[in-house]
């Protein structure tokens, strides 16, 4: 069964860059993902896709600001990367803003995820900070296992104390987040920091190598320049999806043996053999 993965937390906490390293790592045995980032404000598909036009057509404002939402409309509007086919990307286009579209509902975001969820083996949903755009708090409620990433500075913590209250509400899951500290560098205080939001499960350090793969449009082959402390926490949240996927295998397991035969499993992809629409080269 596919399973959603959320990444939240404060603005320049190495959010965006941290899903396209789990997508890599997700899509090493030829699974399948998607990146959604419903953020506005910051168009991402000029972000991955710096030399590549994508056109309105294919931007997930239209599809938020649709009347019904279901999987061949998402897939449609899905662009595929050439050199990594098992990868694909939905955002907003270059020159979009938040006044591009209609305000987009909730159950609207909510509806897109779970058509997404439909088409592939992992939904990657690359949050923006603010808690004002309904798809960050969407897809924290969506998601089965949700990160939040935060500096680990003054600016990160209060961020992270400002928003709890508003991830209060149960189906938020609020205490069950993973939370790592996002462009970690050596002369940040990491034990009083995490001291103050109950402590951090692992870091996920600055490096220039990284950093320059975003500055020059390669953020997909960022993954190669981890160090060793940034694949730990990579791994951490691997192991708990494995341990989530396990469980739900034995669970299924137990019912077939009690109940009989029964066919489980994820939909069919509903496109072409790549499991999205059209591929598209990210160089």
């Amino acid at each position: 069964m596919s399973k959603t993965i959320t990444v939240w937390g404060s603005p320049g906490s190495g959010k965006s860059m941290f899903c396209c390293i789990l997508a890599k790592a997700l899509t090493r045995d030829k699974r399948k993902a998607i990146i959604i980032s419903g953020e506005p404000g910051i168009p991402m598909l000029p972000v991955w896709l710096p030399e590549q036009i994508t056109t309105t057509a294919v931007s997930i404002g239209q599809v938020l600001t649709s009347v019904e939402i279901d999987t061949s409309l998402v897939a449609s509007h899905v662009t595929v990367l050439k050199n990594y086919p098992y990868i694909g990307l939905m955002g907003y286009c270059a020159g979009e803003n938040p006044l591009s579209y209609p305000e987009a509902d909730y159950q609207m975001a909510l509806q897109l995820i779970s058509s997404a969820k439909k088409l592939v083996d992992y939904v990657i949903l690359d949050c923006g900070s603010a808690m004002t755009n309904v798809f960050t708090p969407a897809a924290i409620e969506s998601g089965d296992l949700v990160v939040r990433i935060v500096t680990p500075d003054l600016k990160g913590i209060n961020y992270l104390k400002a928003h709890q209250p508003l991830l209060a509400d149960g189906r938020f899951h609020y205490h069950e987040h993973m939370t790592f500290a996002g462009m970690a560098r050596p002369f940040h205080a990491f034990d009083e920091m995490g001291y103050i939001i109950g402590g951090f499960d692992g870091l996920l350090p600055y490096g220039k190598e990284i950093d320059r793969c975003a500055t020059e449009g390669g953020m997909f082959r960022a993954i190669k320049y981890c160090n060793s402390k940034y694949t730990a926490s990579l791994n951490k949240i691997l192991d708990a999806l494995e341990k989530m996927e396990l469980a739900e295998q034995q669970e299924e397991e137990s019912y077939e043996a009690e109940y009989g035969e029964e066919e489980y499993g994820q939909e069919p992809y509903e496109d072409d053999e790549d499991g999205y629409g059209e591929v598209d080269s990210d160089e």
